[in-house]
C-alpha cells in the first residue's frame, strides 16, 4: 500500500466517521480497505475501543487505501469531506 493511495482525514465527532465508513462499505469494498483509529489530545492514534463513541476528548481518524477498495482517489476525497472530515 503506498501512501498516496490512502486518503485519511480527521473527525470530531464519531457520527461524521462513522457516516464516512458506512458510506464506504456500501459500496461493497474490501473491508480491510478502511481503518478507524482514535486519538486523544497528544497521544498517538490507537485503535478504538469500547466506550470511544461517548468520549468527547477524542479525534476519529478514517483511512481508505483507494487501490484496494477499487474506488477513485477524488471519490474518496470528496466522501470524506461531504461527511465532515478534515483531509490530513
Amino acid at each position: 500500500m503506498a501512501t498516496s493511495d490512502v486518503v485519511t482525514a480527521t473527525f470530531a465527532l464519531p457520527r461524521g466517521a462513522t457516516a464516512a465508513v458506512d458510506w464506504f462499505l456500501n459500496q461493497a469494498i474490501d473491508r480491510a480497505a478502511v481503518t478507524v483509529r482514535v486519538a486523544a489530545g497528544g497521544e498517538p492514534p490507537r485503535p478504538t475501543r469500547a466506550g470511544d463513541n461517548r468520549r468527547d476528548d477524542l479525534t476519529w481518524i478514517v483511512s481508505i487505501d483507494v487501490q484496494r477498495a477499487r474506488i477513485r482517489k477524488r471519490v474518496a476525497v470528496e466522501t470524506m469531506k461531504r461527511e465532515g472530515g478534515s483531509l490530513r
